[in-house]
């Protein structure tokens, strides 16, 4: 074993990386499995990128730390149990996984928000000069980006987002900064600009940004059936080891041994990976997309939301060449 380097003693690491590559194969198997195009596209592409940082920054020394390496070991073994229960079938795993994927949570949506709320190039130096003469980020003066409060507004009259159980954090469209402190004198300026960014932040972890078209297509055709979709097709698992025989030393000291038992419903209850299982759940991150559009008459940003049900059509186009009899009752 290693003797003390800085005043540590590093412990032997039980980990070899054969043990981390069966890891990582498992973790890519499970991605393969996913019932969802999106979501195996993502997390394979997660599981790859993670790896491959920490193969690229991890310290020599590291190899020698064994906290360091059962806490990246128990993050990669919640993810692969993540994955596991959702393509056994259990709706929460699955949904999820269905929502870092569709960038509803976790590390892709926050990249959203940044690419909604970014400015747009200034176009020339007139448009430079109008920038700079604006107030700097969160300084009396300065407002929010105008996308960012009409998302939110627009996400605050969704009455879905509330019925899926999802909490809204920020409850103003606006900083709530009191016009007097305690002692009944104004608020400092300093303490202006930290409710500001305090209120920002708090935004910014409470938004649903919209997808790109290629994934909003795909989730829209995935829904409609317009997007062919079959379950896929597992792997035939290999045959295991005989388990041996129980001594009696083992069964006088321990028992018997458990036989049939709830325990694998009991975090709920897995389900058939079918078509009608997989629509509803895409139904549901559905209606935590917005689409975006330019209205022409306002001139502001208008977002529009999926719903859970089909909504009926309530008028029927009719072509100039059918007959009247459509109209005439039957009877």
């Amino acid at each position: 074993m290693p003797g003390p380097v800085s005043g540590k003693v590093w412990l032997p690491n039980p980990y070899t990386p054969r043990d981390w590559l069966n890891l990582y194969r498992s973790l890519l198997r499970e991605c393969s499995y996913l019932p969802d195009p999106i979501a195996r596209d993502y997390s394979h592409s997660q599981v790859v990128r993670r790896f491959r940082r920490y193969d690229r920054r991890t310290p020599p020394k590291a190899k020698y730390d064994l906290l360091w390496q059962s806490a990246h070991r128990k993050t990669a073994l919640r993810g692969l149990s993540l994955l596991k229960r959702a393509n056994a079938g259990y709706s929460k795993p699955l949904e999820k996984v269905l929502r870092l994927a569709y960038g509803r949570i976790g590390p892709r949506r926050r990249e959203l928000v940044a690419t909604t709320i970014a400015p747009e190039v200034p176009a020339d130096n007139l448009v430079v000069a109008e920038l700079l003469k604006k107030p700097t980020m969160f300084e009396d003066g300065w407002e929010p980006p105008e996308i960012m409060v009409n998302l939110m507004k627009s996400q605050d009259s969704n009455t879905a987002i509330s019925r899926l159980g999802v909490l809204q954090k920020v409850k103003t469209f606006e900083p709530p900064i009191p016009r007097t402190n305690s002692w009944g004198k104004e608020v400092s300026k300093r303490r202006r600009r930290n409710i500001r960014q305090r209120w920002y932040n708090s935004a910014l972890r409470s938004l649903f940004p919209p997808l790109p078209e290629p994934d909003l297509k795909i989730l829209d055709g995935l829904i409609s059936g317009s997007v062919p979709w079959k379950p896929v097709k597992r792997r035939t698992p290999v045959g295991t080891w005989p388990t041996p025989l129980e001594s009696l030393s083992d069964f006088l000291e321990g028992g018997p041994k458990k036989g049939h038992t709830f325990r694998v419903w009991a975090s709920g209850r897995p389900h058939n990976i079918t078509y009608r299982f997989m629509r509803r759940l895409w139904q549901r991150i559905s209606c935590l997309v917005p689409r975006l559009e330019w209205s022409e008459e306002t001139q502001k940003h208008r977002f529009h939301w999926g719903t859970m049900k089909k909504e009926g059509d309530v008028s029927y186009k009719v072509e100039s060449g059918q007959s009247p009899s459509l109209f005439k009752n039957s009877a």
